[in-house]
């Protein structure tokens, strides 16, 4: 079985603590961050199945610390805090949030919405088979399907397809790819991240799955167009 990686952003270090404590019983493995600017360090550096944030932090508030990270689309976020107003609960949850919980909290409480979210909401966090609406990906295998219909790929088309789905609907930069999918730092001249999306681009084209392609964004990167027709269909 797993054992899930979740990032607690809180300044209360009594409080985090106790709830890391709680979590680690039950053989989570939780990292605290005690400002925003330490989360965003951690989320740098490690992959997390769930983040669990506080709004109050001592330099930043938690709706903006979350909207401006690139979380992957499916990854859940749970806001805790004392904030009761159904305005922050309103700001939380279009800030990206899948959850809002009120402190205090009872901690089975807690625990029951962590595993919720982890079973329900996120795909990365489910290992190496990923569905979300018609697109059903299984990366042991480099197998994809996409509205009941095999895809046939290269392994190398899966790895961008499998790259694209993880990042959701954010803006991915070139140094992002290079590092995710070409294994080595862009060096600001090597063409062969642009290439290789250009090269699957061309293939869901040819494919006729015009729904999974990515666009470019002028002096940003790539933005994978399944996450704009997956919320049309909603």
């Amino acid at each position: 079985m797993k054992n899930y990686q979740i990032l607690l952003i809180e300044d209360d270090l009594p409080l985090a603590e106790l709830t890391k404590e709680f979590l680690v019983d039950y053989d989570f493995i939780v990292t605290i961050a005690e400002t925003g600017e330490q989360a965003v360090k951690f989320i740098n550096q490690h992959d997390y199945d769930l983040i669990i944030c506080d709004v109050n932090l001592p330099d930043i508030q938690g709706f903006d610390l979350i909207e401006s990270l690139n979380l992957p689309y499916l990854l859940p976020v749970i806001f805790l805090t004392a904030l009761s107003d159904i305005d922050s609960q309103i700001t939380g949850l279009e800030a990206g949030a899948c959850d809002y919980i009120v402190k205090p909290v009872e901690p089975e409480l807690l625990l029951a919405r962590v595993k919720a979210h982890l079973r329900h909401s996120s795909p990365v966090a489910s290992g190496d088979v990923v569905q979300v609406g018609e697109l059903h990906l299984d990366n042991v295998n480099k197998k994809a399907k996409f509205q009941d219909s095999p895809i046939n790929l290269t392994n190398q088309e899966f790895d961008v397809l499998w790259f694209f789905t993880s990042v959701g609907d954010n803006v991915v930069s070139r140094e992002q790819i290079f590092t995710q999918l070409i294994g080595r730092e862009y060096d600001g001249s090597d063409r062969a991240a642009d290439l290789r999306v250009s090269r699957f681009r061309k293939k869901m084209q040819q494919l006729g799955c015009e729904k999974l392609t990515v666009d470019s964004i002028r002096n940003q990167g790539y933005v994978f167009n399944f996450w704009a027709h997956l919320r049309e269909t909603k």
